[in-house]
Parts: C-alpha cells; structure tokens; sequence
C-alpha cells in the first residue's frame, strides 16, 4: 500500500526538507571549494611545524616563508620548531594534527624521502598522512674541510682517505638529512672508509667543526657561505650537478672525478591528510606569493635555488626521490642511529 507524506508511518514534507537541506550541507562540507572553506583562514593563527631545532639551516627558509604565506593569507604563521629523531617527531605531530589549514609543515629530504626507508616503524606515512601543498626550494650541500686539513680538492680529499682508512671522521648535521646522504653517497661511489658522528643539529656539528672537533664536514650552501667567505672552512665540492650560484669557483663532484654523481636538498610544505582541496589550493596560492617575496629571494645569494609548483607536481617529485634514495640506504647499508 502506497503511503503519503502526510500519513502517519509516513515521511512529512517537512522532515523530507529538512534532511534533504543536511545532505546537501552535509555535502558541501566534504566537496573542495566548500562553503566554509572559502573564508579560510579566519579563525586563528596557522602553525607551521619545522620538524628541525631552530638556528639551522632550515630555519632561514622557514621564517621568511611563513612571513610571505602569512602576508598573502592575511593571517598570522607561528613557526613551532619541533626537533628530533632525525624529524621524525615535529612531522608526525604534523601529521597527527585536525586537517583543517590550520597547521602545516616544512617537509623536506629526511622528513618525506628518506625516513620510512631508514628507521622502522615511523608513526606516519609521508605519502598517505600529507596532503602536498608547494615545492619551496631546492638547495646544494658543500663539501668542506677545516683549514687545518691538507686537502686543497677533492681528489687529494680522497686520496688522502684512502691511505688512512678509518683513521678520520666527518660530522652529520642530522642524520637522514641531504647532507648525511650526500656524503655517503660520495663515500659509496668514492669507496672511502670514513666514519660519521651524528650530531642533533646543523648548529651544534657546525660548531663543534669550526672548533677543530673534526676535520670533514658535509653541509647546506646556506649554512656555509660564511664560514667560506671568512677564511674558517674550505670549499671542496658541490654536490650539485651544475655549480652552485653562490659558490661558482668550487667544482662539483661531478667534474672533480665522480661523473653522475647529484644529491640535492630540498623543502616543501605539506598540510595534513584529509586537508579540504580549496585549503591546500588556497596554501599553494599563498606560497607562490611568499616565494617572490625579497626576504626569500635574497637567499638564493646562498646557494637556494626558489622552486614553486603544483602539489601535484609535488606528489610526484617525493615518489622519485623516495625510490632514489631507498635504494641508496639498501645498497650503501644504512642505518639509523
């Protein structure tokens, strides 16, 4: 028997409108470009993890990048330095956070490309926990030596490495980090028996080198250019497969012996999981914007080359990296310590 709307065991017209109008709200909440998203941001402060201590490397892009997305979102970006475990934890406290733009991160080699290869059981997936918003930059490592060190190239670097095997060491600024991949890269290409120390930043192993700690030192551009400059460390390499912008008389490894050899750092910025399309386009925007900005742009008199782009583009840029470097942590039997 056919019932009405207005009979009793029936559904009312106006419980018929009622649910109709929650779906189509219901709706609208999940489709990107929703309602509420278009007034994004206006609730509060974003939160921009930097899985690192503050003073490295990292920190000089973060700060001017979360100024320049902070500026074009006309919202305030609170840089929250969350260091250790090689990154691990600022991400995964990333990761863990409600996808709602008000928190992101600054992802980077360690972070999003390297981690799940090198330590086991990691509490987030940097594929299926991250919702990729922007590539920001990439950047160069350098090899140096302390001035004290004979070496004047990175022939005699090696040559000299291989008569004393084991005899000396170099400094990880962070374990998984480019630099740390880029120096055993080089050590597995090279065939060289050198020991690494980690340290739990770039500042700490960068002090302990300038103060004679240890004689070979892999790390950013950024970092070095004025310890170069001022005569306290010596520029070897590039790891770059072109030289570097800011270091142009320093070869690359590539052109000192090691053809095909490249191990390029970078960061990007990355939203939790499940973040609404219309806020990670709206992120992507707002990146874009802080990218021409002069703060960031002065740094590429540091070796940072500025590189933005989809996330799509992104997306795709991790899955090689990751299968790179995966590969190199398997063959050159890498671990974490």
């Amino acid at each position: 028997m056919k019932q009405s709307c207005g009979t009793k065991g029936g559904i009312s017209r106006r419980h018929f409108l009622g649910a109709t109008a929650a779906a189509v709200a219901s709706a609208a909440l999940a489709r990107p470009g929703s309602a509420w998203a278009a007034g994004y941001p206006s609730e509060r402060p974003i939160q921009f993890i930097v899985p690192f201590p503050a003073g490295g490397g990292t920190d000089l892009v973060a700060r001017p990048l979360a100024q320049g997305i902070g500026e074009a979102l006309k919202q305030s970006v609170v840089v929250i330095n969350k260091g250790g475990a090689a990154g691990i934890i600022g991400t995964q406290q990333a990761a863990r956070s409600v996808p709602d733009g008000y928190t992101i991160a600054l992802g980077s080699t360690g972070t999003h490309t390297v981690n799940q290869s090198l330590y086991e059981n990691i509490a987030y997936d940097p594929v299926k926990d991250f919702e990729p918003v922007s590539m920001v930059c990439y950047y160069n490592n350098v090899l140096v030596v302390h001035p004290s060190f004979p070496a004047r190239n990175l022939q005699e670097l090696v040559a000299i490495i291989k008569a004393n095997p084991g005899k000396y060491f170099y400094g990880i600024t962070q374990n998984g980090s480019s630099a740390h991949l880029a120096m055993e890269l080089l050590k597995a290409t090279a065939g060289l028996d050198l020991p690494g120390v980690p340290y739990k930043g770039a500042a700490a192993a960068v002090n302990d080198f300038l103060g004679g700690q240890f004689p070979i030192l892999m790390d950013v551009v950024i970092n070095q250019q004025q310890f170069i400059q001022g005569g306290k460390s010596r520029p070897l390499a590039v790891t770059s497969a072109q030289r570097a912008q800011a270091l142009p008389e320093v070869p690359t490894v590539a052109e000192s012996g090691f053809p095909g050899y490249q191990a390029i750092g970078w960061n990007g910025v990355f939203a939790p999981a499940g973040t609404p399309a219309a806020i990670v386009q709206a992120l992507n925007a707002a990146v874009q914007s802080a990218l021409k900005q002069p703060a960031l742009a002065q740094l590429t008199q540091n070796g940072l080359e500025l590189h933005g782009g989809t996330p799509e583009e992104l997306g795709r840029f991790v899955a090689t990296e990751s299968e790179k470097w995966r590969a190199l942590i398997k063959n050159a039997n890498i671990k974490a310590t």
